[in-house]
């Protein structure tokens, strides 16, 4: 039977660099639902310079351009291509819009059956919008309006989370 893994040697402090490691990736993989059209933007531009690379590296192999170009040389140049398709692809604005129907379940389920007063109260997102949240009502939530100014677009904390 192959030893025990262990980190620290010590057995307590394994069990506490297990659970605090636990907790981060929990924050991280709820992060990541609430911030999913961020995410899905990113993962986005990485499949196009990916897609643009290998369409390159492709045209290199196909043409055999009468250069004087290394294989490395190629790949350097078809890299730097790439990322300059990253930097500059899918610049559109999102739009802020929320749309009634989750406007008025997101009230409903906060204020519960209170009224809804915009002097008073915001529509707030837990994941900031500008960090890539989405306008889904997990990630949406009525907040004092004073509150929600101080908050800004700050990412929320661990116990803010849920």
């Amino acid at each position: 039977m192959p030893p025990p893994i262990r980190f620290a040697g010590d057995p307590i402090a394994d069990w506490v660099i297990l659970i605090v490691g636990a907790v981060v990736c929990l924050y991280w993989l709820r992060a990541l639902r609430l911030a999913r059209d961020g995410a899905r933007r990113f993962l986005r531009k990485i499949a196009f310079s990916i897609l643009v690379f290998v369409a390159i590296m492709v045209g290199f192999a196909a043409v055999r351009l009468q250069s004087n170009l290394q294989p490395k040389q190629e790949q350097l140049v078809a890299g730097i291509i790439a990322f300059l398709f990253l930097c500059k692809a899918e610049k559109r604005k999102r739009s802020r819009h929320i749309s009634k129907a989750v406007r008025r379940a997101v009230i409903k389920r906060d204020l519960k059956g209170e009224k809804f007063d915009p002097q008073k109260h915001h529509i707030d997102h837990v994941w900031p919008f500008s960090k890539g949240g989405s306008h889904t009502e997990d990630n949406l939530r009525v907040l004092d309006k004073k509150k929600n100014l101080q908050k800004g677009a700050r990412k929320p904390r661990l116990r803010e989370m849920w």
